[in-house]
């Protein structure tokens, strides 16, 4: 993960803050408090990602988006997902 932080010029500390915070798992209450717009994306095909309308419905104005017959890794490289972000974003402006 370093490694492609740093080819791709992101940010260290962000990278390291993702890796300690995705150890802990994130409660119903925590998600609960969260006050800004979410899109949670999944592939129908997800196995690891979960249910997005579950998680969705857990937080606050939260929005789910099901990428047809898109797996965990293909999921962000499809045009649903890329069309239903920019929908998102534009409903938000």
């Amino acid at each position: 993960f370093r490694a492609f932080a740093e080819q791709t010029k992101s940010d260290l500390k962000a990278l390291a803050a993702c890796i300690r915070s995705s150890r802990d798992p994130i409660t119903a209450e925590a998600l609960g408090r969260i006050t800004t717009p979410v899109l949670v994306a999944v592939g129908t095909l997800d196995v690891i990602g979960g249910s997005a309308r579950d998680l969705a419905a857990l937080i606050p104005g939260g929005e789910a988006l099901e990428i047809p017959d898109r797996d965990h890794m293909k999921a962000v490289g499809d045009r649903a997902y890329k069309e239903g972000v920019l929908a998102f974003l534009k409903r938000r402006a």
